[in-house]
């Protein structure tokens, strides 16, 4: 009977080893796929350096199209239309903004695309189009700052239900800095941050900050005090921010 025992563990023994050899391998394989895309991308990157600029948006094609290409960053992928723009293919840059706008909604892409958007149009010296693509950025990274005090809303809440105090990983003391709609303590000094960050980004301040170097080069910095205290409180009174809205105002103004 003790030989029989024996083998069967031996034989569940090599068959984790196996599974754990084909894991290792996989994830390997993987990260191998990865690495090439980006491999891939660095070569894109010193093919513009040399202003080959044809051969660097084919080789960013190459990489967007290669297994492990579904890893890369957003930002990553907005390399290929200031490429296109460098080649002389505008049409084809902003095609592509577009669609990668559509695909990636999330908050953090939306922000890079939207300041991408603000970026090529300067470069068509589209100058008062990318104010609007300026503000909408604005908005977006508000939105991600609010999405992470959400999510440490959330935290504070499961802390709660696990019998787990937030404040000892995340905080050096035991300061309050808010509660939870279900009366929760919220110690995470990240939650003042973004709270912070949000207060500025939407004061009268911070929004002339924001938009003084997009209204000088559209040549409409006599009008800051007037858009930047409109924009501020649209800010501060939208909690779900909307592109047309956005674009409406400025167009508005512009006219």
């Amino acid at each position: 009977m003790s030989n029989i025992i024996k083998n069967l563990f031996s034989e569940f023994n090599n068959a984790n080893k196996d599974n754990t050899s084909i894991n290792i391998n996989t994830q390997t394989s993987h990260k191998n796929e990865v690495n090439h895309a980006r491999e891939l991308l660095k070569e894109a990157t010193k093919l513009k350096r040399d202003k080959k600029f044809g051969e660097a948006c084919d080789k960013l094609k190459e990489a967007y199209s290669v297994d492990g290409s579904e890893e890369l960053m957003t930002k990553e992928r907005l390399r290929l239309p200031m490429y296109l723009q460098l080649a002389g293919k505008n049409d084809e840059g902003w095609k592509i903004l577009n669609e990668l706008n559509i695909t990636y909604t999330d908050a953090y892409s939306q922000s890079d695309i939207a300041n991408q958007m603000r970026v090529f149009l300067q470069k068509e010296r589209k100058y008062k189009h990318s104010v609007i693509f300026g503000a909408w950025c604005i908005c977006k990274n508000i939105e991600c700052y609010q999405f992470n005090i959400d999510g440490l809303i959330a935290m504070a809440d499961e802390m709660v239900k696990l019998g787990m105090d937030d404040s000892e990983e995340f905080a050096e003391d035991d300061e309050i800095y808010a509660y939870t709609p279900n009366g929760n303590p919220i110690t995470n000094k990240l939650f003042k941050l973004f709270q912070e960050r949000i207060e500025t980004a939407t004061s009268l301040d911070g929004v002339k900050n924001n938009l003084l170097p997009m209204l000088k080069k559209a040549k409409l910095a006599q009008d800051l005090d007037r858009i930047a205290m409109e924009f501020s409180q649209y800010l501060k009174k939208s909690t779900n921010y909307d592109f047309t809205e956005v674009r409406d105002y400025f167009n508005e103004k512009f006219e």
